[in-house]
């Protein structure tokens, strides 16, 4: 950006060296275009400078934002894995886990598998999560 207006100086100072009648219609022009290059100049400086300062702000935005996810998602995303059970679909096969607290519930609910809609589990049957019959707490199964 030094460059260029070492390069506008220069051309304002040929035009001022050279003698250049200002009264002609060529002289006008010439100066007028030193004129303006001169005010792109500034101009562009002046939009470095913002892009800069907007740069530097952004990256205090970004930090701050990294620091607050950091502090809002804190273990968001990772479930207890002894509130859940899991369950295999006799139908599509898929893994489904839901929460363990619907064993106890007294209301009546059914889980349905996500794919294929097949009800995977009712809570109103008694379920044995010591032996082998397709449903397991999910800590004694691979991380979720």
């Amino acid at each position: 950006m030094e460059d260029m207006r070492e390069r506008v100086a220069y051309l304002q100072g040929l035009v001022a060296g050279l003698g250049v009648d200002t009264s002609s219609k060529e002289g006008r022009i010439l100066n007028e275009v030193v004129q303006i290059l001169g005010e792109v100049t500034d101009k562009l400086e002046e939009l470095k400078s913002n892009q800069s300062e907007l740069e530097s702000y952004m990256e205090t935005i970004d930090e701050d934002l990294y620091d607050l996810e950091g502090e809002v998602y804190e273990g968001a995303g990772t479930m207890d894995e002894d509130d859940y059970v899991e369950v295999e679909c006799p139908e599509c096969h898929d893994i489904v886990y839901f929460d363990a607290d619907v064993l106890d519930d007294e209301d009546l609910i059914e889980v349905t598998c996500p794919n294929c809609e097949t009800v995977v589990f009712t809570n109103d049957e008694e379920v044995d999560l010591t032996r082998d019959n397709g449903f397991h707490l999910a800590a004694e199964t691979e991380d979720i």
